[in-house]
């Protein structure tokens, strides 16, 4: 025997894993295996209590086209006995990996239709009005439902297909319609449209082609009758708009295209969108109004996000205890419980935790904002012990002022990191540099609070756009990343005969009109450790990466985006450091990596001891190196211990040598014990608006002043259509 599950009465949705239902199964039942297509529809008119005489059924299966693997479940009509007796057999065999049978039943009133084949006419006694009543033999011939010649294959299953007795919900009703008539060159207009009634009628004037639709139990409309048939001309149309493709209808169309893309997309790429499924080219003004319907569906209006963040932010808050939120804002408005925007930071409860485990060191960034009201997002992350990035603070500003980045670095400072000393990574920001300077700003470099490290990746950005050349940048890449004194002068001197200005540009980069250099700002073997080895800002990868196009949604949108991209880094890096915990494993997987390749390469080093605690190490290539072991001082003249807090195989060899254990000499900050206590915090989740607590605050109003303005361009050739037509916007 094998299950069965069968569903009536609602309607055939598209979900993640292909066709489902949005009702649950009416009725369930255990199934003989050898039990045939008639005892199986005996069985649901029984189970369902529905009248054989009056009612006729089609059957579809819910069948699983992807396997055991990975399910992909698409409609299988069953028709005849042999589809079902296939669809039993590969069942029962295992091979649909689904081990029941789900069944979709759609029923049809024998008095509104006596046959399925959309060329014969329909036998509806049903007249559109508000009382119902026989239609004479002259309504009959005209009222049929639509044929071969105009209507899309007759497929039960399909949401688009139209005749007599199908139900659908009603915006499903009016997509079926309009894409029944975009297809088909025609134009229709709507009658009437209320919570019970519904009818659309051809615009030609000499057409009598009718559609009627009553609400019926459930929310849903059932065509009841399609009157007459189209006589009008349908020729032409390819590459043209068409007056029932609104930007309404191509805003639904676009939502996963939206998706993907953000509000990057371009109104050309949606005329390319719509053509290749209709063969239409929608206007660049409509297509761009339905680029914004689409956005607002998924995102949220552009102000109307602002009025939702207050509550949102305090709903994050009460459900994650220790998130801290900073408003930064003018008394400018009229109201005194609404002010106006000047920016927002955040941090959430579980990455100030996480962060307490990470090595001091955080990389700050920017980026522009091109949405409605502009401006700038600011971001701070830490490093794990893979060197994962952790999304730390965000912020929201009007613009990219040095008050900007001084109200979100002082916050932070008080807010997120406490009074931790840090090395801080960045592009070469002026307001920055200040900061640093600033002995009562939390950040001065003189007083111990932090020191701070030029990007490596914006640094050779800059040399490629000052000097012009890659392989000046290519250069300067190599020599920043460097650990090792010799290698570092090489390249400065291959430097000096590449390019002898970009050379004295880099020696007083960032140096006070005192100094000879800064080297110690952009060199990773000048650095001193303070950087851990960490020489660009995005690390591994990229720190917007994280948050794809976060710079395209309104504000609401962006912290939204925040909050779960962040949960869902910390719940994959949880996983994947429980491993390793569960695994008894010391290190990190980077740093076992890394100590088990410079433990193999220290087996070809020789080792002599010049005193107690100072040994001279010779590679195979002859390169010497000096270890020191002393207890104030630990390291190797290659530096790499030094910058990184990981040994060396040189400091690996003298260990072997003087038989003492290597992993006293790792930085506990690379430990999986402190990668997993970095991940372990929790997120959790606010919940939908109606599960929010209530927000009593102050509200907060974008300027308006500050809203992207432009002109929406012209267009004067269409995508990929035999002739080119001219259209404005």
């Amino acid at each position: 025997m094998f299950p069965i599950s069968i569903y009536t009465g609602g309607a055939i949705e598209n979900g993640a894993m292909g066709v489902t239902y949005n009702k649950p199964p009416s009725a369930s039942y255990p199934a003989e295996d050898d039990i045939t297509f008639d005892e199986l529809k005996r069985k649901i008119f029984e189970l369902t209590g529905l009248n054989e005489d009056k009612n006729s059924i089609n059957v579809n299966a819910r069948w699983n086209a992807g396997g055991e693997e990975s399910h992909c479940f698409v409609l299988l009509p069953i028709s005849e006995n042999s589809m079902w007796r296939m669809l039993v057999e590969r069942t029962l065999s295992g091979l649909t990996g689904w081990s029941i049978v789900e069944l979709f039943v759609e029923t049809i009133a024998n008095s509104d239709c006596t046959q399925n084949d959309p060329g014969e006419k329909s036998q509806s006694n049903l007249e559109y009005g508000e009382n119902t009543h026989i239609v004479g033999e002259e309504d009959q011939e005209d009222s049929q439902e639509l044929t071969d010649e105009e209507s899309f294959e007759f497929k039960p299953h399909d949401k688009s297909a139209l005749y007599v007795g199908r139900s659908f919900s009603k915006d499903d009703l009016k997509r079926a319609v309009i894409e029944y008539h975009i297809k088909q060159n025609r134009e229709f207009e709507i009658v009437i449209s209320s919570n019970c009634r519904y009818a659309a009628k051809c615009v030609a004037p000499k057409c009598g082609w009718r559609l009627y639709a009553t609400a019926i139990e459930g929310n849903y409309f059932q065509i009841k009758k399609i009157k007459g048939k189209h006589v009008c001309s349908n020729e032409g149309g390819d590459g043209k708009d068409h007056i029932n493709l609104s930007a309404d209808f191509i805003s639904e169309l676009i939502l996963d295209l939206i998706k993907k893309r953000g509000d990057v997309c371009t109104p050309k790429e949606i005329q390319d969108f719509v053509h290749e499924l209709y063969g239409r080219v929608p206007s660049y003004n409509k297509a761009w109004r339905a680029k914004e319907f689409a956005v607002a569906h998924l995102f949220g209006e552009w102000k109307e996000s602002y009025v939702k963040l207050a509550p949102y932010l305090n709903a994050i808050q009460v459900a994650n205890p220790g998130t801290k939120v900073e408003w930064w804002s003018d008394n400018s408005t009229d109201d005194p419980n609404v002010k106006l925007f000047r920016g927002v930071a955040w941090a959430f409860a579980p990455s100030i935790e996480g962060f307490k485990q990470c090595r001091p060191v955080i990389s700050v960034d920017r980026t522009i904002l091109c949405g409605k009201y502009g401006g700038t997002m600011l971001i701070a992350v830490a490093y794990d012990a893979e060197d994962q990035i952790l999304p730390l603070a965000f912020a929201v500003t009007k613009d990219e002022e040095d008050e900007s980045w001084s109200w979100f670095m002082r916050w932070i400072r008080l807010e997120v990191v406490g009074p931790r000393p840090l090395c801080v990574i960045s592009d070469q920001h002026d307001s920055l540099l200040k900061l640093f300077n600033q002995s009562d700003s939390g950040w001065c470099t003189g007083t111990g609070q932090a020191c701070y490290r030029y990007c490596s990746r914006h640094l050779c950005e800059n040399i490629r756009s000052s000097f012009k050349k890659d392989h000046l940048a290519k250069l300067v890449k190599w020599v920043s990343r460097q650990n090792q004194p010799s290698k570092f002068r090489l390249g400065m001197l291959r430097i000096l005969e590449t390019n002898r200005k970009a050379h004295n540009w880099l020696a007083k980069l960032g140096a006070r009109p005192d100094d000879k250099s800064a080297y110690h700002l952009w060199s990773l073997c000048e650095d001193g450790g303070c950087r851990y080895g960490i020489v660009a800002v995005n690390g591994n990868e990229s720190v917007f990466n994280l948050f794809p196009q976060i710079q395209k949604l309104p504000i609401k949108a962006i912290v939204e985006l925040t909050f779960t991209m962040s949960a869902e880094t910390f719940a994959r890096s949880r996983q994947a450091a429980s491993k390793i915990e569960a695994e008894n494993q010391l290190w990190s997987n980077k740093v076992k990596a890394s100590l088990e390749a410079r433990k193999a390469k220290m087996c070809e080093h020789k080792v002599v001891s010049i005193s107690d605690d100072e040994f001279e190490v010779e590679t195979r290539s002859k390169v010497k190196q000096t270890v020191r072991l002393g207890h104030d001082q630990r390291g190797c003249s290659c530096q790499k211990p030094q910058l990184t807090g990981i040994p060396c195989s040189h400091l690996l060899a003298v260990c072997a040598f003087r038989s003492l254990n290597s992993d006293d000499l790792v930085d506990e900050a690379y430990s999986a014990r402190q990668l997993l206590a970095t991940w372990a915090p929790q997120f959790h989740p606010p919940g939908s608006p109606e599960e929010w607590p209530d927000y009593a605050g102050v509200s907060y109003s974008p300027d308006s002043n500050s809203i992207n303005r432009g002109r929406r361009r012209k267009v004067v050739s269409s995508p990929s259509v035999p002739s080119k037509l001219k259209r404005s916007s």
